[in-house]
């Protein structure tokens, strides 16, 4: 989708200059206007794993949710934030906001105790709103009588599950929205753990039998994902293998983690979201939120000292909802750089680019080569994305993000490789199962009467309504997200990392008003929707970019974007019972936009025998 792609960081530009006068919450005319590039970027700590009895021939590591102090930025003050800490042999190892990175190896278990600290009133408290996954009086599709509430402890309270993204996990050690548990104990409806945890806990064994790549860990709970990962409940997963250790890639300080988030903070060093909705469905919920600050790894708008030599980045996009369409402003060019990976690890080829796209959720593992640049050189990294994608009718721009500054002497010989000769690691095409048809899920924003927004879905279905899709186990299928919304969705699919097939343009105007007619009727099978009538154009390769293992896809507005996805169980762990994937295996998909998360646009799925 190469053609489209450019479409978008076009219209980023134009839109960029819009933006005047648009208000935020909680954000001085001080802070909008902090001073750039004073901070140097935090590198995120990175304990050893410890050995425990109880899980042999694991590497085990204990997380604690706290809050804490943290200066965003050299001007303002000290704020409170959530982060995690680890259970280091000096004591505990964070930074106040986010959470250390954990570093595994390919097919050496992990555990992770995760720990509850947190206060029972939530840092973001008047903006929790506990009437999402709840009946909206007269929207459809409203099931008669309408939905049983979602089981939320009693306010004060902060419920918490942790999700390792991308990971092939047991369903137990997913992550499950509704497997939430509090810091005085409570648990949620499908709570589940490995044996060992108290009641504030959940003990969760990861299998790591992936290649090498970057994962991330964050906060998954049912109604405020949004809110407890902009918090700071997050934190980068990193999977090492013999392959990629023999690649000549750069290592030590010059590979770089870099979490990318957009915040708004308030003069007293604090972070400020929103708490009142555009509808009164939702008093407190927002179905779009853009900060106006670039925060990475915990500082706003900092900056990175460097050598002249070759350096890798670890890219996250951290965000809500942000989009980050990047590249690097080295005076008035831009500089190349290399993509060698993307979300599930290392693609089949270096590729050259001067731009990348890279919605909420995903990753990105890139090469910047700045041999023989001259001391002193300054380069920025750089963003044009549109606020949302692709539509851009509320402008947020955030066009700075951090400084590179060549601005060391060369430590010693740079043993790394160039880029464009390094042999990665081959991608076999997946291919799909004969005879399987294609799954197709609708993406809808539904509205009331005043086309004020409600919720999102998909197929129109609600969370908790029985499990439709049913993949069996060992089997390859293509999935369709046709995306009737005017917004570009990342799709992401738990426990398997997928393969993008292709896009099509599709009339999405005739198509949802046949799809919601067949909807009003009560879904006769018979008479569903046939998508090919409404298909338009030529299909549509994937961009450059995509070609390699993802677990979030962009959905883009009026197309069709088809995933090939091969659906495997990971076996148990020896030597740690409770760890056996059972059938049927519940898993979810959900778009990573967490203000759409957060209210109908997720739906679980289960693998079958």
């Amino acid at each position: 989708m190469e053609l489209t792609r450019r479409e978008f960081a076009l219209l980023a530009v134009g839109v960029g200059a819009a933006a005047a006068g648009v208000g935020h919450v909680g954000v001085s005319d001080d802070v909008a206007r902090l001073a750039k590039y004073v901070d140097a970027v935090p590198r995120l700590p990175s304990p050893v794993p410890q050995q425990a009895a109880a899980y042999p021939g694991a590497d085990y590591y204990e997380l604690t949710m706290r809050q804490r102090p943290w200066r965003f930025h050299r001007d303002l003050p000290a704020g409170q934030a959530w982060g995690f800490w680890a259970l280091g042999a000096g004591g505990p190892m964070g930074l106040g906001y986010l959470g250390p990175t954990l570093v595994a190896r390919r097919d050496r278990p992990v555990v992770v105790r995760y720990r509850n600290e947190l206060p029972t009133t939530h840092l973001l408290q008047s903006a929790v709103d506990v009437t999402l996954w709840r009946n909206v009086p007269g929207v459809p599709p409203d099931p008669p009588g309408g939905r049983m509430p979602q089981n939320f402890p009693s306010l004060p309270n902060v419920w918490v599950v942790p999700h390792l993204h991308g990971g092939f996990d047991s369903p137990q050690s997913d992550g499950h929205p509704e497997a939430w548990f509090t810091p005085d104990g409570l648990h949620g409806p499908v709570y589940a753990t490995v044996d060992g945890a108290r009641p504030n806990e959940v003990v969760y064994a990861y299998t790591s039998r992936q290649h090498a790549t970057m994962l991330w860990y964050h906060d998954h709970a049912m109604a405020i994902t949004r809110l407890n990962i902009y918090a700071g409940l997050a934190g980068l997963y990193l999977i090492r293998d013999a392959f990629e250790d023999g690649l000549p890639l750069p290592r030590g300080d010059f590979e770089v983690p870099l979490i990318l988030q957009d915040r708004n903070l308030t003069s007293d060093g604090g972070l400020s979201y929103p708490d009142r909705g555009p509808t009164p469905y939702h008093p407190k919920w927002n179905p779009n939120f853009f900060g106006t600050i670039p925060v990475v790894n915990g500082k706003a708008y900092p900056y990175l000292d460097m050598e002249p030599r070759r350096y890798r980045l670890r890219l996250l996009n951290g965000s809500n909802q942000r989009f980050f369409h990047l590249w690097f402003q080295d005076g008035g060019t831009r500089r190349p750089f290399w993509l060698i990976g993307t979300d599930g690890g290392l693609r089949a080829a270096p590729l050259r680019l001067t731009s990348l796209l890279l919605g909420p959720a995903m990753r990105a593992d890139v090469i910047l080569d700045l041999t023989g640049v001259p001391a002193g050189t300054r380069i920025t990294m750089m963003n044009d994305a549109p606020t949302p994608l692709p539509q851009g009718d509320k402008p947020v721009p955030m066009p700075e993000i951090m400084q590179l500054r060549v601005s060391k002497a060369p430590s010693g010989p740079d043993r790394s490789a160039p880029p464009d000769r390094l042999s990665l690691r081959p991608v076999t095409p997946l291919q799909p199962t004969h005879g399987l048809p294609r799954r197709q899920f609708v993406i809808t924003a539904n509205r009331d009467a005043h086309g004020k927004s409600t919720h999102l879905a998909i197929n129109q279905r609600f969370f908790d309504d029985p499990v439709e899709e049913f993949p069996k186990v060992g089997t390859t299928e293509i999935w369709e997200y046709i995306n009737t919304s005017g917004d570009g969705h990342p799709m992401h699919v738990h426990l398997v990392q997928f393969q993008v097939l292709n896009r099509q343009r599709f009339d999405s105007k005739a198509y949802l008003a046949a799809y919601k007619s067949w909807i009003s009727q009560g879904r006769p099978p018979a008479s569903k929707p046939v998508l090919a009538p409404y298909l338009k154009g030529p299909v549509m390769p994937p961009g450059a970019d995509e070609v390699g293992w993802q677990d979030t896809v962009v959905a883009y507005p009026a197309v069709v974007t088809r995933i090939v996805l091969r659906f495997e169980l990971p076996p148990p762990i020896d030597g740690i019972p409770g760890t056996r994937s059972e059938f049927p295996a519940t898993y979810i998909q959900h778009c990573h936009m967490l203000e759409h998360e957060d209210n109908e646009i997720m739906r679980p799925w289960q693998i079958i025998s």
